[in-house]
């Protein structure tokens, strides 16, 4: 019996150990300026066919204009405005205007169900995304990107 005492006083100090460096991991993001749950809304916005960018995506490069679809990835989007918009980082924080504008956009065309406007409103959001990942943002060159590059130029 003295051997379970002594595995469950292991087991409970090995899962501290693993809740302080997720701690110490997750404090050492924010001081050197990250913001995790942007990076993690980030992700889930924009990266892959299913997310709401990669979904409205390719209704804008489509024919027609399925504006049920439309306004469920128009929708996808507001949680990543709010994240920016509420981030602690400053400078992420101060970077938001242009996406959240193109947002706005978007959806105000979905509403008037002006397909020329949703267009125009992605092309703008596509011009937030490279401002603050390309042409020295906050944001940072996309990993997911050099790889497509890379792969595009074999």
């Amino acid at each position: 019996m003295k051997g379970v005492g002594s595995m469950k006083t292991w087991l409970a100090l090995a899962c501290t150990a693993v809740v302080l460096c997720v701690v110490l991991v997750t404090y050492a993001d924010d001081r050197k300026g990250g913001d995790g749950q942007v990076h993690k809304l980030m992700e889930r916005t924009h990266e892959g066919r299913r997310s709401p960018y990669g979904q409205l995506r390719q209704i804008v490069e489509g024919h027609g204009a399925p504006w049920p679809a439309i306004e469920q990835a128009v929708q996808g989007f507001e949680p990543m405005c709010r994240a920016l918009l509420e981030s602690k980082n400053a400078d992420i924080k101060d970077s938001a205007d242009g996406y959240v504008d193109s947002v706005k956009e978007i959806a105000a065309a979905v509403k008037r169900r002006d397909v020329k406007g949703v267009r125009d409103g992605f092309e703008s959001l596509k011009q937030s995304c490279g401002d603050c990942h390309y042409k020295g943002g906050v944001g940072g060159e996309l990993e997911h990107e050099k790889e497509n590059e890379h792969e595009k130029s074999r």
